[in-house]
C-alpha cells in the first residue's frame, strides 16, 4: 500500500470519528436538564469540538461537510425534521462566522468558537422569526449572547486543547 493511500484511510478515519463523537456527545447533550429551568435551549455546544477540529487541522471544506452531516444524522436520530432545520440554520450562520473569523487571523481557537456560539443562536432565532412571525423573539437575544459566548469559549478552550494536543498551534493561539 501507497504512504498517500495510508494518508488518506488515516485521514477518513480520523474524520469518521470525529463525526461519530459529535453525533454521541450530541445526543447525550440533549439528556442534561436546562442549568436554569426558566431559560430553554441553551446547550454547551460540544458537537462542535469536532467542527473547529476540523476548521483548525484539516480545512473547511472539510469542517463544514462534517458539521452539516452531523446536523443531519442527529436529527434524523433524535430530533426529526424540525430539529433538523433550527439546527442548520444555525450550523451555516456559525459555520460562515468561524470560517471568517479564522481566516484573518487574528482571534484564538476560543474567540472563533465564541462567535459561533453567539452566530449559531442568531441563525437559530431568525428562523424562528420567519417561522413564528413574530419578532418579539428577538427579545431573548440578549440571553443567548451570553450563554453563546460562555458555551464557545467553553467548547473552544476544549478543542483548543485538542488541537495543541494534535501539534497543530501553539499555546498562544487558544485565545
Amino acid at each position: 500500500m501507497k504512504a498517500e493511500d495510508k494518508t488518506k484511510i488515516k485521514s477518513i478515519a480520523f474524520i469518521g470519528v470525529l463525526l461519530a463523537f459529535a453525533v454521541s456527545v450530541g445526543y447525550f447533550e440533549r439528556l442534561i436538564p436546562p442549568v436554569i429551568a426558566s431559560v430553554p435551549g441553551i446547550k454547551l455546544g460540544l458537537p462542535n469540538i469536532a467542527v473547529i477540529i476540523l476548521l483548525y487541522v484539516k480545512d473547511y471544506k472539510t469542517a463544514f461537510i462534517l458539521n452539516i452531516l452531523r446536523v443531519i444524522i442527529s436529527g434524523l436520530l433524535f430530533t426529526g425534521i424540525w430539529g433538523i432545520f433550527y439546527g442548520l440554520s444555525g450550523a451555516l450562520v456559525s459555520f460562515g462566522v468561524m470560517s471568517g473569523l479564522k481566516k484573518t487571523g487574528k482571534f484564538g481557537v476560543a474567540g472563533v468558537s465564541a462567535a459561533g456560539g453567539v452566530s449559531h443562536n442568531l441563525g437559530q432565532i431568525f428562523l424562528a422569526v420567519l417561522i413564528v412571525n413574530n419578532i418579539k423573539l428577538f427579545y431573548y437575544f440578549p440571553v443567548l449572547i451570553i450563554s453563546g459566548i460562555f458555551a464557545g469559549l467553553v467548547t473552544g478552550y476544549i478543542s483548543g486543547i485538542i488541537i495543541i494536543r494534535l501539534g497543530k498551534i501553539n499555546h498562544e493561539s487558544l485565545f
